[in-house]
């Protein structure tokens, strides 16, 4: 007991007590100090073969006395010592506090540690393996060859689970990243593939599909998944064909779908040939309910019946969509020179239709260079450029003040257009200046039956029925043009006018009730 005691007054721990000696003596968390601040640069080089470092400062010297001295645990065995202590209920509340702050200082090394260095514990970074996580970061390394650990086997697991849980791309992302890892399985090449249809882009899942047939050329789940790409899109002898490589998984249905897609072009060809536009339309609805549903072929034939049956903005907008992600290299490839130049021929005619003018001169253009001995091609190249001219001309005489003259040149343009929404509504301007508002009041009912939403059109024909006092008819166009634009002051200043000359034209007290075609007045 002495001897302890001067171990204990030797060292200055300040215990007044025999017993305060004894327990600072043997407390176990004494014997696990943090690490030393000037260890950092070493402990980063070498990593010692033990989690806990001891610090001869401060440990007891070894007692003699068994009976007043607790027994030193083995330090080869620190796991043993750490759940000794961590089971041990008998604390001093000096210890308590030690063995707080020595946790605290843990935790701020653990915080700010560099270079994944924990104590003396070297921790590397592991990559994220959870496919939420790489959800949340695919826009990090998407469509990029990122060096990753997993396998590709293990990434292309990952994709079939978000696949199986209508995230498709994030599926996509896991299969381009197993791609990367691995480019020479067809396999990956195929689940992208179908990730790709499940996003709508049917272009580049037919790519990718080719790419895992050109890596194996028996591969039969490949074949079935191309032939179906290849009927949406309208390839259909195409698809016949890969059916036939799909071995178990083609079925007769497909077969027959097919067929009635084969069936239904033909019928659009003939129906094309005699002008009878009405069996052309119906005939496409029948091939996109057999399959074909994404065929730009379809759409085109679908809009060129609309322009002839003078519904244009239908035709622009079914155009719109089913070129929707038009390059022509990639239509040239998939699709070949003569349909290709076909749906330009088409767009040309939805430009001119919409007053796109230098688009359908750049459309027609095109759509010459690739099919230059199709008559019908080069036509409405001529046609697109006539036109596009005789607008060109028409404007510069119109802000001119030679409206006459104007007038003149939009004809010639409509002698090649006659059906031309935008020509009719500038030659009724023309009209308009020169005091013509019967024959202003016809161009712009023209234009208005063929595209029912053109603003300038219903404008001037209600200012026109405004200046022949007819009242009523301007009421009805002021009413429907502040419908579509309530902010505008000046049509609803028009309005008010026409109202007010309208009530004295009727030289009565009257009120209106309805809004725009079904107004009617009440006495």
């Amino acid at each position: 007991m002495a001897k302890s005691k001067k171990i204990s007054t030797g060292q200055k721990l300040g215990c007044e007590s025999l017993l305060g000696c004894i327990f600072q003596s043997w407390s176990p968390r004494r014997r696990k100090p943090s690490l030393p601040e000037k260890d950092h640069k070493a402990k980063d080089c070498l990593t010692p073969k033990s989690t806990t470092i001891t610090n001869p400062k401060i440990l007891p010297r070894k007692s003699t006395d068994s009976s007043s001295q607790p027994k030193k645990p083995d330090p080869q065995k620190p796991q043993q010592k750490t759940k000794s202590d961590e089971s041990n209920p008998r604390k001093s509340s000096d210890s308590a506090r030690k063995s707080s702050s020595s946790a605290s200082s843990r935790a701020e090394s653990k915080r700010f540690s560099v270079n994944g260095v924990m104590g003396n514990i070297i921790v590397k970074p592991q990559p994220a393996v959870n496919a939420a996580e790489a959800a949340h970061t695919k826009s990090r390394w998407e469509g990029k060859t990122v060096n990753y650990r997993l396998g590709p086997e293990a990434l292309k697991k990952m994709g079939n689970e978000e696949y199986c849980r209508g995230r498709f791309g994030e599926a996509l992302a896991f299969y381009e990243r197993a791609i990367s890892a691995d480019p020479k399985t067809p396999t990956y090449w195929s689940n992208k593939s179908a990730a790709l249809i499940s996003l709508g882009r049917l272009l580049e899942a037919s790519d990718a599909c080719e790419e895992a047939l050109r890596l194996n050329p028996n591969y039969e789940r490949a074949h079935q998944r191309l032939a179906s790409l290849q009927l949406r899109l309208g390839e259909v002898e195409k698809a016949l064909s890969h059916y036939n490589q799909a071995g178990k998984y083609t079925e007769t249905k497909h077969i027959e779908q097919v067929e009635d897609v084969i069936k239904c072009f033909r019928r659009c060809e003939e129906a094309r040939r005699s002008n009878e536009w009405n069996v052309v339309l119906n005939e496409t609805c029948s091939a996109m309910s057999y399959g074909a549903d994404s065929s730009p072929r379809v759409y085109a034939f679908q809009t060129e019946a609309l322009l002839h049956l003078q519904r244009h903005e239908e035709a622009y907008d079914v155009y719109q969509k089913g070129t929707k992600r038009f390059d022509i290299d990639c239509f040239i490839k998939i699709f070949g020179l003569s349909i290709t130049s076909y749906l330009l021929m088409v767009g040309a005619q939805v430009y001119i239709a919409a007053g796109r003018f230098e688009d359908a001169v750049t459309a027609s253009r095109q759509a010459a260079r690739l099919d230059p001995s199709n008559e019908e091609v080069n036509a409405v190249s001529r046609k697109a450029r006539a036109v596009a001219a005789a607008r060109l001309s028409g404007n510069l005489l119109f802000n001119a003040s030679k409206f006459e003259m104007a007038c003149v040149a939009y004809t010639e343009g409509l002698e090649k257009d006659p059906c031309n929404a935008l020509l009719l509504c500038n030659r009724a301007a023309s009209r308009f200046k020169l005091g013509l508002f019967e024959k202003a009041i016809e161009d712009c009912t023209l234009a208005l039956s063929l595209q029912p939403s053109y603003r300038k059109a219903r404008r001037r024909r209600a200012d026109s029925n405004a200046k022949l006092e007819k009242w009523q008819h301007a009421i009805q166009d002021y009413e429907l043009l502040l419908m579509e634009t309530p902010e505008d002051e000046e049509t609803r200043k028009a309005l008010a006018e026409a109202n007010v000359r309208f009530k004295k034209q009727t030289s009565g007290d009257f009120r209106f009730k309805g809004i725009g075609s079904g107004l009617v007045v009440v006495n």
